[in-house]
């Protein structure tokens, strides 16, 4: 199966015969609809397999693209052959004549076609949203109870003051030759790294008549650093705490710091009530522990305490 960028490389997935008899009751040229469907199916998959290798180069995961885009063209083709077998039983009365012509059966048929049109379009979008997590793990949620969140943190902190500090010396550049000219300030901002698209647009006026780097953007920088190395502390704290295991009298309450879980164990199956209560607080059953676990935080811990006591 060829993979690429071309549509020509696509467009044979779908026989052109099948088209044809697509719009065969509902066109006065359904050969020239037909070629246009089968040329959409390979521009949308071509448009696709690009977009998703810029992902993969950017998440540095180009050995996974071909696996993926391969099982998404085939669930694609599918439903595309199914939408168009669907509209294949459609027939307008502006083709078959209005004389005893069957609106109510047609109609049902219309719905059922555009019924797998709306299916074909919601796995496309799926479909994509879910290769694009796998290509890019990089734009993955840091969850606390992640093997790696503290690294990632890390990672993202250390981003975030390079960004800040890139940023404090843009404004500086642009202080220190604020007399100068527009050619010696484009030097200057030159002279520190950057392109000349860039240098160009800090010395470019905003709508507020300021140049350089905004100072709400300083100010959110700053306050985001904060963040991040208040949650990297708090992290680093929970890796290093001990689980702590309570005996109550309806359930066993485990909490793990470490893995960011609380979890409750009951000796049967709880009552109604009591399962749609930590339900309702983010407990979820899970059947390779045999216990109710949620995401370590403030209701849940309280919850589970009450639960089990």
């Amino acid at each position: 199966m060829t993979i690429n960028t071309d549509p020509q490389s696509y467009i044979n997935d779908i026989p052109e015969h099948a088209t044809v008899v697509a719009y065969d009751g509902t066109s006065f040229s359904p050969e020239k609809r037909g070629h246009s469907a089968r040329s959409d199916y390979a521009q949308i998959l071509a448009s696709d397999f690009e977009a998703l290798s810029q992902h993969a180069a950017k998440g540095g995961t180009a050995g996974l693209l071909d696996a993926e885009f391969a099982r998404y063209r085939e669930g694609f083709r599918l439903r595309y052959s199914k939408y168009l077998h669907s509209q294949s039983r459609c027939v307008s009365w502006f083709i078959a004549g209005p004389s005893n012509f069957p609106a109510a059966r047609m109609e049902k048929r219309s719905n059922i076609a555009h019924k797998r049109l709306n299916e074909l379009l919601e796995f496309r979008a799926r479909a994509l949203a879910a290769i694009r997590r796998t290509l890019r793990p990089d734009l993955r949620a840091i969850c606390s109870g992640d093997a790696d969140a503290i690294e990632r943190l890390e990672a993202r902190l250390d981003a975030e003051k390079t960004r800040h500090e890139r940023n404090k010396l843009i404004n500086a550049t642009i202080r220190k030759h604020l007399k100068a000219d527009r050619q010696a300030k484009l030097a200057a901002l030159l002279g520190i790294g950057l392109s000349l698209s860039l240098a160009k647009k800090y010395l470019t006026p905003d709508c507020f008549g300021g140049i350089g780097v905004a100072s709400f953007t300083l100010s959110n920088a700053s306050a985001n650093i904060r963040r991040v190395e208040q949650r990297l502390e708090h992290l680093k704290r929970g890796k290093a705490a001990p689980d702590v295991v309570k005996e109550g009298q309806n359930a066993r309450l485990e909490d793990c710091p470490a893995e960011n879980r609380i979890r409750l164990f009951f000796p049967g199956k709880p009552d109604e009530p009591i399962r749609d209560n930590l339900k309702s607080h983010g407990f979820r059953w899970t059947p390779s522990l045999g216990c109710w676990q949620a995401y370590r935080n403030h209701w849940s811990i309280q919850t589970a305490q009450q639960i089990a006591a």
